[in-house]
């Protein structure tokens, strides 16, 4: 794994990606934006708004790209909304042009599904079944404290969500899922180097 700052505890609090084009950022104000340059100009971002309308733009599009980087598809499209109250019609249309095919049919995309059970503790969790990796997918799945397997399904305690979401990452890169919280997309692993 890099030591480069996009692998730092501290990058997980910053937008490390453009909301809309998904480019890495580089510097402090395209990652206080979340914007990088050329889509802060494309987007009229820049353009003769108030400062408090841009601050208040900046800080909902800092959110949207920290939770396209988790992958929360639902959310930007949400915060896209708000983008558009401000006055930044084209920005938050950039925005939602990234993610709607995802919202649009979650169930169709989605290979994970993720129901939080009416005990309000535990997660119910579907995934497709690892052939290729059949011991250590089931390994890892039995590593999880907590975790039962009944009505074809994976069960995990709520407070299990880290362990979970380190298995998704490590099998299912870059697959779409289906939560309570909305549509989400597992990030890819970072090649080293």
């Amino acid at each position: 794994m890099s030591s480069g700052y996009e692998n730092a505890p501290a990058t997980k609090m910053l937008a490390t990606n453009c909301a809309v084009c998904g480019k890495p950022l580089v510097d402090a104000e395209s990652c206080e934006t979340g914007l990088g340059p050329i889509c802060r100009a494309e987007s009229g971002f820049d353009a003769g708004v108030s400062d408090a309308d841009r601050e208040a733009a900046n800080r909902l599009v800092f959110n949207a790209a920290i939770a396209a980087q988790q992958g929360r598809a639902t959310v930007v499209v949400e915060i896209a909304k708000a983008v558009e109250k401000l006055g930044f019609p084209v920005l938050a249309e950039k925005m939602r042009a990234r993610f709607v095919r995802v919202v649009a049919a979650p169930e169709r995309r989605a290979d994970i599904f993720i129901v939080l059970e009416k005990d309000g503790k535990t997660l119910q969790v579907h995934t497709p079944y690892r052939r290729g990796a059949a011991e250590e997918f089931t390994a890892a799945w039995r590593a999880i404290p907590g975790r039962q397997w009944h009505t074809r399904a994976n069960h995990i305690p709520v407070s299990q969500k880290a362990a979970l979401w380190s298995l998704l990452k490590r099998f299912f890169p870059g697959k779409w899922g289906k939560g309570p919280q909305g549509v989400f997309r597992v990030p890819k692993l970072e090649k080293a180097g």
